[in-house]
C-alpha cells in the first residue's frame, strides 16, 4: 500500500511539473509575442521618425538651394552696381580733373601764387621704386611754391590728419627742396568741425558747392596758411 501511494505521489508530481512547464511555455510564448509586438512598434516608430527626418532634411536642402539662388542673384546685382559705381567714379574723376582742378588753380593764382604746373593723381615712390611714399589728388607747383590738394566729397577730421602725414613725407622728397609746401582740401560738403579743424591746422579749404563754382574759405582769426 505504501508503495502504491508513493507511485501515485510521484505520478502527481510529474503531472504537476508538466503542467508548470506548460504554463511556463505559454507565459514565454506570450512574452515573446509581446516582445515581437513591441519590437514591431519600435521599428515602425524608428521608420516613421526616419521618414520625418528625411523629409525635414529634404525641406532644409530645398530652402538652402533657394537661399543660395537668392544670394547668387544678390551677388550679381552687387557686381553690376559696383561696375556702375566704378564707371560713375571714373566719370566724376574726369569732371574733377577737367573742370574743378583748373578752377582751383585760378583761385590760388588770384592770391598771387602764379602756378605754372598742375598734375592730378600724382604718386611718389622711394628711390628704388619699390614702395609708394605718398599719393596726391592734385599737385600745384612753380619755382617757389607747392600746394598738395586732396579732393573730397565730404572731408573728415581723419582726412586732415592723414594729409598732415602726407605733407611731412612730401617735405622730405628732394624734388621739393627749397620750396614752400602747403596743403589744401577741396570739398563739396563743408561740415563745420572738419573744416574748422583743417583751417586751424593751416590748410587751405576750398568749398566746391558744384563743379562750376569753387571758393577758398577764410581762415579763422589767429590762423593762417602753414608751410611745411
Amino acid at each position: 500500500m505504501g508503495k502504491e501511494l508513493n507511485a501515485e505521489a510521484v505520478l502527481a508530481s510529474i503531472i504537476e511539473l508538466r503542467a508548470s512547464i506548460a504554463e511556463q511555455r505559454v507565459s514565454m510564448a506570450e512574452q515573446g509575442k509581446r516582445s515581437d509586438e513591441e519590437t514591431a512598434k519600435l521599428r515602425a516608430s524608428i521608420a516613421e521618425q526616419g521618414a520625418e527626418l528625411r523629409a525635414s532634411i529634404e525641406l532644409t536642402n530645398s530652402r538652402l538651394d533657394k537661399t543660395n539662388e537668392r544670394l547668387d542673384k544678390a551677388i550679381e546685382k552687387l557686381v553690376e552696381n559696383n561696375n556702375k559705381i566704378g564707371s560713375l567714379t571714373n566719370k566724376l574723376g574726369g569732371i574733377i580733373e577737367s573742370i574743378v582742378i583748373p578752377r582751383i588753380v585760378e583761385k590760388f593764382n588770384e592770391k598771387g601764387f602764379g602756378f605754372d604746373s598742375v598734375s592730378s593723381n600724382v604718386e611718389f615712390f622711394n628711390e628704388d621704386k619699390t614702395a609708394n611714399l605718398a599719393e596726391v589728388d592734385a599737385l600745384l607747383e612753380n619755382g617757389k611754391f607747392v600746394i598738395a590738394v586732396e579732393a573730397k566729397t565730404e572731408m573728415t577730421v581723419s582726412d586732415v590728419n592723414i594729409h598732415i602725414k602726407r605733407l611731412n613725407v612730401l617735405r622730405k622728397i628732394p624734388r621739393f627742396k627749397g620750396k614752400k609746401i602747403y596743403g589744401a582740401f577741396s570739398t563739396a560738403v563743408a561740415r563745420k568741425r572738419p573744416v574748422n579743424y583743417a583751417l586751424e591746422q593751416g590748410f587751405y579749404v576750398l568749398q566746391q558747392p558744384d563743379v562750376m563754382a569753387v571758393k577758398i574759405l577764410d581762415f579763422p582769426k589767429g590762423h593762417s596758411a602753414k608751410a611745411w
